[in-house]
């Protein structure tokens, strides 16, 4: 736990000293907004890809399906914390956890549901709460009867305003303990691990610790859904000893952390000078190098810079003839064909998702449905593992293997 503990200081010492270009700021902020809306809702069944969420984040969504609501919610949900921190009236009590929970749940409740209703959105339950294996059948968490939920909510926040008036323990690890205790509880009658997600968010945003709010934790939790459902139940089957949760929760904050600090380092850089001197870049620039960067681009042709960059195909071509000139780009071939590639600084390039310390990389979902659109793009079916490999792209078929199966990559992207 200490060893997180350590991580997550030195990655977030390196993104406060940071000079963090502000379109770059802005990019990763967007960014870790669509992975929070998309991932979360993932981890709770939501299939519909990652470009649905971005709809949703951008305010672009229709939201006339449930699931579609389930993304819009979130992203009122986010929006409802960011205001509260902005005004100075974020306040960590179970209100605020009632008014999260109501923005995410809300239009969810039908009358007809048995168990969840219009009037649970906002407010705690008023029956029972058992947690069922889909695919079992078996009980996996009994919450506490209904009139033991208010009280038992109530003496958790006030542990919660304790500890942070005493400073006695890190933001992380009440994040931590706050995010078991709320699944723990099961205080709604639907949308609790949402509701728990989102509270960690508040709490970190509180305790000033998510500079530029440039993090999306909940991909962590969706690589392997298992692993974090098992790492709750943890707690209750080892007689409330934290000890094994803390430490997969730490964990996965600590890979946040240091995923968001090579980023800003990575970004960062793109501004150094070059054999032609230093650059100053202009708007179109520094906003197209943003984007394609945070998408995990380092190389792309003139016209996908146009759309990044908003600009025509003149302005685009004088845009990458300076950056060319400066050493920021490296041209690859020529005419229509020619790419334009972003250079690493140790010859290699860290793709979103990458594993640090020599770990092998770790796709996200994001990055697998990025990369099957665009092989895809041509295709009127879906091509074999043989056609995969064929075209070099064998890593990205193993990919889409772990994350999901092909099936549901199939049935996301209409083939």
């Amino acid at each position: 736990m200490s060893d997180a503990l350590v991580r997550i200081g030195a990655a977030l010492g390196a993104i406060r000293a940071a000079r963090i270009l502000p379109a770059v700021s802005d990019q990763l902020r967007v960014s870790a907004r669509i992975g929070t809306v998309h991932y979360s809702n993932l981890i709770e069944g939501n299939e519909l890809p990652v470009l649905e969420a971005e709809r949703a984040a951008r305010g672009q969504l229709d939201a006339d399906s449930r699931a579609k609501i389930e993304l819009v919610n979130y992203v009122s949900a986010l929006d409802l914390i960011d205001e509260r921190l902005d005004a100075g009236m974020l306040e960590l009590t179970p209100d605020l956890l009632k008014e999260i929970h109501g923005a995410a749940t809300r239009g969810l409740g039908r009358e007809e549901d048995p168990h969840f209703k219009p009037r649970h959105e906002g407010d705690w339950r008023d029956g029972v709460a058992v947690v069922v294996d889909r695919m079992t059948g078996k009980t996996m968490h009994e919450g506490p009867p209904p009139e033991e939920v208010e009280p038992r909510i109530e003496r958790m926040f006030d542990w919660l305003g304790g500890k942070v008036a005493s400073g006695s323990q890190p933001p992380f690890v009440l994040a931590g303990v706050m995010h078991w205790g709320i699944t723990d509880v099961h205080p709604f009658a639907d949308g609790n691990g949402r509701a728990a997600r989102l509270f960690q968010v508040a709490l970190l945003m509180k305790a000033e610790v998510l500079p530029g709010r440039m993090f999306s934790f909940e991909g962590f939790y969706a690589a392997d859904r298992g692993a974090y459902y098992s790492a709750l139940r943890s707690v209750r089957e080892r007689t409330s000893n934290m000890e094994h949760w803390l430490h997969y929760f730490l964990g996965g904050l600590a890979a946040e952390y240091e995923r968001v600090a090579a980023a800003v380092e990575d970004l960062s850089s793109l501004t150094l000078p070059g054999e032609g001197g230093p650059l100053r870049l202009n708007a179109g620039q520094e906003g197209a190098l943003a984007a394609l960067r945070v998408q995990g681009r380092r190389e792309f042709t003139r016209r996908e810079y146009e759309e990044a960059a908003g600009v025509g195909r003149s302005a685009a071509g004088e845009d990458l003839r300076e950056l060319v000139r400066h050493g920021v780009l490296e041209p690859r071939g020529s005419g229509r064909g020619t790419r334009y590639r972003l250079p690493g600084r140790t010859g290699r390039s860290r793709e979103p998702g990458a594993e640090r310390r020599g770990r092998p990389r770790r796709w996200s979902d994001a990055a697998v449905e990025r990369e099957l659109r665009a092989f895809l793009a041509d295709r009127t079916s879906w091509p074999s593992p043989a056609e995969f490999r064929a075209a070099g792209r064998g890593a990205l078929y193993a990919a889409a293997s772990r994350s999901g199966g092909i099936a549901r990559w199939r049935r996301l992207l209409g083939l």
